[in-house]
């Protein structure tokens, strides 16, 4: 298209030129319809490469001239001028049309860019969820296969399937960061859910409590879901001393969604820096419209609450 408009430009220019008249009404008709095209093709280039648009402005604001320039008896000038201003008006409007959708598609390409970049991060943020989670499996298998009288057979099964399940973590994001145009897949069913609770279970020595009561979510919700119950268990295993009963419970209240995480251990500081953790989960929640709150729970321990609309 590029190419067609600049040989339409170039031709109109030459036969602005030499065209030697009369003009008659026919003459007039042709003109009209050859303008309509040229601004067509005006505002198409614009949009695609604005260095062709001082040409196209030329070839449609002097095309007049092949009437003007011929007419029985002639035209004074200023009207011939004033024709030509016209027509330059409608080209230089064709090429503001041309740079208004321009600077659209820059925009739109700017938006899948930073949605991707904000896909990624949202990535980067679940796989540290999914890694701390397993890892700190790991290291409690590990310290606990030191201790007198443990068997080293469940620890190191322990440590296996918690490895395993890291390396599923690893490989589901690097899926999701290959399908650079495609939209990554949350979490799509509870039972997920129930399975992380499940693993929690297996390897603490608290007892592990799982109600969840309610009919499938959206998509986005159960993401959600999840996120919130893997990043609580994943602090309850960093700071929950003592630790002997921890309560999953997901329901719903009225049109909302309710979810939360409570345990009667005390809380032990932690020496080493923060992750994403409850920061990266209260973005999430609050771009749903929900709330997150995480503080001591009565009489002891810790409880994290997340309510999002379903």
């Amino acid at each position: 298209m590029t190419v067609v408009a600049a040989v339409a430009f170039a031709v109109s220019i030459v036969v602005t030129a030499v065209y030697p008249g009369p003009s008659d009404n026919a003459t007039a008709y042709w003109m009209v319809a050859e303008t309509a095209v040229l601004l067509f093709l005006l505002a198409h280039v614009t949009r695609r490469r604005a260095v062709l648009a001082p040409l196209g402005v030329l070839a449609i604001g002097v095309s007049p001239l092949r009437i003007g320039l011929h007419l029985d008896p002639p035209a004074p000038a200023i009207e011939v001028v004033a024709v030509c201003a016209v027509w330059t008006l409608l080209a230089v409007a064709a090429v503001g049309v041309g740079t208004y959708l321009r600077s659209l598609d820059r925009a739109r390409a700017l938006a899948v860019d930073s949605a991707r970049r904000e896909q990624r991060l949202h990535l980067a943020r679940d796989l540290h969820d999914w890694l701390a989670h397993e890892m700190t499996g790991i290291v409690l298998a590990a310290q606990a296969g030191q201790l007198a009288g443990a068997d080293p057979s469940r620890t190191f099964r322990e440590i296996e399937e918690a490895g395993t399940r890291g390396l599923e973590a690893m490989d589901r994001a690097l899926r999701l960061l290959r399908a650079a145009g495609e939209r990554p897949t949350a979490v799509s069913t509870l039972a997920e859910v129930r399975a992380v609770v499940h693993r929690f279970a297996m390897s603490a020595e608290a007892s592990v409590a799982c109600d969840i009561d309610l009919p499938e979510p959206r998509p986005e919700n159960t993401a959600t879901v999840h996120r919130v119950v893997v990043e609580s268990l994943t602090n309850v295993r960093r700071h929950a001393r003592g630790a002997t009963e921890v309560r999953v419970a997901v329901t719903s209240a009225g049109a909302d969604v309710v979810v939360e995480v409570t345990d009667n251990g005390r809380r032990a500081p932690s020496t080493r820096r923060g992750g994403t953790g409850l920061a990266g989960l209260t973005e999430w929640v609050t771009a749903l419209d929900g709330t997150l709150t995480a503080g001591p729970a009565r009489p002891s321990g810790w409880r994290v609450r997340a309510v999002v609309p379903a």
